[in-house]
């Protein structure tokens, strides 16, 4: 029978396994993005803005709390990582950076969803790539009504 936590397992002490690369590196990036996320609820003009950021932070930290436990089951050991904060300057470039981002990483985890076969490692993408296709749309929902 196949098992897919001991095949990762053995493959993650190897340097650095292209999928355990990809799962710290979206570690790394939800850490960043509960940081981001944090900041630009500030800086949120009205209440209903800063309750749909921090909406959009619910999930991401739901998407690390997710990818640390992938990470854990499949390497035995703990994620170790370090973020970048992104800097922005107002609420609307942070919303500019934000829908970029959003829809890059709805990108990256359809596409990791797609090249595995792995239930476990599907369900975990699917669930981050359809809730970042969601934070784009709130976000650009977001920057529209800015500019009326």
């Amino acid at each position: 029978m196949y098992d897919a936590e001991q095949f990762y397992r053995q493959s993650a002490q190897e340097p650095m396994n292209p999928l355990i690369a990809q799962i710290l590196g979206s570690i790394k990036g939800e850490a960043t993005g509960v940081d981001f996320y944090t900041r630009l609820a500030a800086a949120a003009p009205t209440p209903e803005m800063r309750n749909a950021i921090l909406a959009n932070r619910r999930d991401e930290e739901e998407h690390f709390r997710l990818f640390s436990g992938l990470y854990a089951r499949l390497t035995g050991q703990q994620p170790v990582y370090q973020i970048t904060p992104v800097q922005f300057s107002s609420f609307r470039e942070g919303l500019k950076i934000a829908y970029r981002d959003e829809l890059e990483d709805y990108e990256k985890y359809r596409n990791y969803y797609l090249m595995t076969q792995d239930p476990m490692l599907r369900d975990v993408f699917l669930r981050a790539f359809t809730d970042e296709i969601k934070h784009a749309i709130r976000v650009g929902f977001m920057e529209t009504s800015l500019s009326e």
